[in-house]
């Protein structure tokens, strides 16, 4: 009776640079993903932030639309009277991209896809990430829209955020956070997080037993 050889197969851990490469690989295919189906992902952005912007700014506050001719901008609308520079006078409205708050997503799907953890994992903190990138996209959106009312259109409506109780130090902090910070920062923490025995072989760091 013959006998089968085994062989058996050393898995080559991957390397920092071909990590990189990789990623920057699927990234730009999850960008184009990311904004070709941006007027669809945008919804619960859009949703969240209307509830929040009603609940917070009262009567004042109209809603939130899609605009007409690109569907991936948000067109916020108020009740607060406004004079335009042609003397019209009309109710104060102005454009929102949450596209500037949400490129954490295609930045983690670049992530995800280039490391080699199984596709459970991978299916995991891309759902993750798409909840904690929403949320930080409806932040975005909520505080450049008070941010705008606030300095960027007279007294009157920065009146209607004042008596809302929010002060112009909150605002700029807000909005510094979730145009600067959280963009980036969130889906790079999530990807870490799940991703920590990768991170230990790149840096030659363990844990302690006892932490």
């Amino acid at each position: 009776m013959a006998k089968q050889a085994v062989k058996q197969v050393t898995r080559r851990e991957p390397r920092l640079s071909e990590l990189l490469i990789l990623a920057v690989l699927w990234m730009v295919f999850g960008f184009m993903l990311w904004y070709y189906l941006s007027a669809f992902h945008g919804v619960p952005v859009r949703l969240l932030a209307n509830e929040i912007l009603t609940h917070v700014l009262g009567d004042q506050f109209w809603n939130i639309v899609p605009n007409p001719d690109r569907h991936y901008l948000l067109q916020v609308q108020t009740r607060i009277p406004f004079r335009f520079s042609d003397g019209s006078r009309e109710a104060l409205g102005f454009i929102v991209n949450p596209l500037v708050y949400g490129y954490g997503l295609p930045l983690l799907f670049g992530l995800v896809m280039a490391a080699d953890s199984s596709w459970i994992r991978k299916t995991v903190t891309l759902l993750a990430g798409y909840v904690l990138v929403t949320l930080v996209q409806v932040w975005g959106v909520v505080w450049e829209t008070l941010k705008v009312l606030a300095f960027n259109f007279g007294p009157t409506a920065h009146q209607v955020v004042a008596d809302a109780g929010i002060s112009d130090e909150l605002i700029a902090l807000s909005y510094q956070l979730g145009a600067l910070i959280f963009p980036p920062l969130v889906p790079v923490i999530l990807w870490v997080l799940m991703n920590w025995a990768l991170i230990e072989q790149f840096t030659g760091w363990r844990r302690s037993p006892d932490l």
